[in-house]
């Protein structure tokens, strides 16, 4: 409805009722919080591909050096060496007393110090280490303890030849429980994806004597 009214010079004009300006106020508002609402052109989608991209597997370092969890487990199992949980990737069965793990011992009571080559790395034999050895070898591998497995994170990735024993090799890079970062190299063979196989290098860099 309209409600008529007279403007000074005469005319009528029409006037329109408390519900119609109401209803138009309504429309107003609506249109008003649509536009609020309404995101800028793409961006959305520019997010979403963000998000996408940054959990992406293929921008996973680990995710081309799945054998990097074999080096992550005997760390971690080192820790607590008298389970035994640790011979799942290392070996030292006396059967197979020529398996050879290479390590940089850090001290003269340590396995290897005196055959240490340029790098300050030794060839050792774990299966023929005494216990007080093979204590110091594990401490060595450990820092004392010290690494934090779940840190280290590689560096760069190398496979190996065909025709080797090793079918992986990394350098990488481990933080310890004092702050500090080690970098090292590790090589091994793998037998699946799911981290069973056996590390047979953990180094570290040391420095010059």
């Amino acid at each position: 409805m309209h409600l008529m009214l007279r403007s000074k010079d005469g005319d009528s004009v029409l006037m329109p009722t408390r519900s119609k300006v109401a209803a138009i106020v309504l429309m107003a508002a609506s249109l008003s919080l649509t536009g609020c609402t309404e995101t800028e052109p793409g961006s959305k989608a520019e997010s979403g591909s963000h998000d996408a991209a940054s959990s992406s597997p293929s921008a996973d370092l680990y995710a081309k050096a799945p054998w990097r969890r074999q080096v992550v487990h005997l760390l971690e199992a080192l820790r607590t060496p008298q389970d035994g949980t640790y011979r799942t990737w290392m070996s030292d069965d006396a059967t197979y007393w020529t398996e050879t793990f290479i390590y940089t011992p850090r001290s003269a009571n340590e396995p290897g110090w005196d055959k240490r080559d340029q790098q300050g790395e030794v060839v050792t034999y774990p299966a023929k280490l005494t216990p007080a050895e093979k204590d110091l070898f594990f401490k060595s591998l450990t820092r004392d303890n010290r690494t934090i497995a779940s840190t280290l994170t590689v560096v760069r990735a190398e496979q190996q030849p065909d025709g080797t024993r090793q079918d992986h090799g990394f350098t990488f890079k481990v933080r310890t429980s004092d702050g500090d970062w080690l970098t090292g190299t590790a090589t091994g063979h793998q037998r699946d994806e799911s981290g069973k196989g056996k590390v047979t290098r953990l180094t570290y860099d040391a420095k010059p004597s």
